[in-house]
């Protein structure tokens, strides 16, 4: 099992865009330690300093757990948008099922809201720790749902692009195994 981006799949039937990311953090960090760190709301707003804005969880940890909500101000592909959500399911440190309707501000006046869901887990292999988040976006078959997919594959085509959710990864997996 090798740390991979694998390729988006938009199903033209339902309209859902799955994106999922992983990569390999060595085994002598402890999977607790992982979900501390990525889970830190300071740390996940630094994980991509150009593209999160802020991030808190409505209970008095200020980290996910099932039932409670959360609200994440951030840019994708140079798109503004307020993802409020909920944790469905939590199971530290091993998975985490969140929730949303983020609400998007396409060149800043175009409203579109897009249902998103994501999974991250921390799973043990051979080789390490297995961290990875998958997203499910259900992109509306609008003009403004069309006109989100072209940006973002123009974004996507930026020489040096690197996905907004892989660079979570990469942040969390570098200063880990400082």
């Amino acid at each position: 099992m090798y740390p991979e981006i694998h390729p988006d799949n938009l199903n033209q039937n339902s309209g859902w865009l799955t994106r999922r990311y992983e990569i390999l953090v060595k085994k002598n960090i402890a999977p607790k330690k992982i979900w501390e760190y990525a889970y830190n709301p300071a740390t996940w707003t630094a994980s991509n300093p150009d593209e999160h804005l802020g991030l808190v969880f409505y209970n008095k940890q200020n980290r996910p757990e099932s039932g409670v909500a959360f609200y994440q101000r951030e840019t994708v592909a140079g798109v503004y948008a307020d993802l409020k959500g909920h944790i469905l399911y939590a199971e530290k440190p091993k998975v985490c099922v969140w929730t949303g309707l983020a609400n998007y501000k396409i060149f800043g006046f175009i409203p579109l809201s897009i249902p998103e869901n994501g999974i991250v887990r921390i799973e043990e292999t051979q080789q390490g720790h297995l961290l990875s988040h998958t997203v499910y976006l259900r992109i509306p078959d609008t003009i403004a749902g069309k006109l989100l997919l072209q940006i973002s594959q123009w974004y996507s085509n930026k020489k040096g692009y690197v996905p907004h959710t892989y660079k979570e990864l990469e942040f969390f997996k570098s200063n880990l195994e400082k």
